[in-house]
């Protein structure tokens, strides 16, 4: 159970939750984990490998529905104020992963920064036209089946059978039926990755949007001349405003000068651009054609676009 300390404070539970972002946001999730199979062409290893991309990304969306549920307990004003993430742009220092042999932890006492959602942004959405392609691949193979290459086929049925050479001693009849099988399971998982991808996406855009507002609109930064940027600063569970009184409830936000902020609307600028805005909303488009459901990744784009304005 994740729970609040004394005091709006957040206890340790939530931090090492939100710490296992870093480890989505690297180039592949899966190897990061040591879960890539040995054998694709073993049926096991293909089976584990898909149920397991799901579950990465399903951890993933749901670090992030919590981090989401902690803001929407929160208020936009500064004296009801959650902050669960730093004012910095930089993005992960692993995110091509660690290295095979050797053993990386999980980093529980660093503040996660909005760096990491916004690397999120870019690699979830490239994953989802990955997926988007596959999706409408198979579609297209399993409406002319009967029409596939004879290698083709037996690829698709041997994922569903322990032994390939099995493939062979079957009727042609029974080969098609097993290739509908498989390029059903791989629908219905595609399927299902299409919907987190665009879950993570809309979320990540809610995240760095409250926080964008907060910094942006709502935070009085310190006079002082030290920067979160500089070497050896700490971080700290509470920033008291010296010119309201009021306390601003923060999950390891330590002391943030004007300079901070000055990065920050830079750093925004240049990486929620045209471009990465522009895959965003395609995401929508491609999902509602797919699932025919709607999603508030529009508007929130529009919110966030609306924001740099002022900067």
């Amino acid at each position: 159970i994740l729970t609040q300390g004394h005091g709006g404070l957040l206890e340790p539970i939530p931090r090492q939750c939100l710490s296992l972002l870093s480890r989505f946001a690297g180039s592949d999730p899966l190897q990061q984990m040591k879960l890539a199979e040995e054998n694709t062409l073993n049926v096991d290893a293909v089976d584990q490998r898909e149920e397991m991309e799901v579950a990465v990304q399903q951890i993933c969306a749901n670090v992030l529905e919590y981090s989401q549920s902690l803001l929407l307990q929160s208020s936009s004003e500064s004296q009801f104020s959650i902050c669960l993430f730093s004012p910095l742009m930089v993005e992960p220092a692993n995110r091509d992963g660690p290295r095979g042999d050797v053993a990386t932890p999980v980093s529980y006492s660093r503040v996660p920064s909005l760096g990491i959602i916004v690397h999120l942004l870019r690699q979830s959405a490239s994953q989802f036209f990955k997926y988007f392609e596959s999706h409408r691949q198979s579609v297209s193979k399993l409406h002319g089946v009967d029409h596939l290459p004879p290698e083709e086929v037996k690829e698709l049925c041997q994922a569903l059978m322990s032994v390939t050479s099995g493939v062979d001693k079957i009727s042609s009849s029974q080969r098609n039926a097993l290739a509908k099988r498989r390029l059903v399971k791989l629908i219905n998982n595609r399927a299902i990755l299409l919907s987190l991808c665009s879950y993570i996406i809309e979320t990540c855009l809610f995240i760095l949007w409250r926080h964008l507002e907060y910094y942006l609109i709502y935070f009085s930064p310190l006079e002082s001349q030290d920067s979160l940027l500089s070497a050896g600063q700490s971080f700290r569970a509470r920033h008291q405003d010296a010119f309201s009184g009021n306390v601003t409830r923060s999950f390891g936000v330590s002391r943030v000068s004007r300079q901070d902020l000055d990065q920050l609307r830079t750093d925004v600028a240049n990486n929620f651009g045209d471009s990465l805005q522009k895959k965003l909303l395609d995401v929508e488009g491609l999902y509602c054609r797919v699932r025919s459901q709607y999603t508030f990744i529009r508007a929130l784009v529009r919110r966030i676009r609306g924001l740099l304005r002022l900067i």
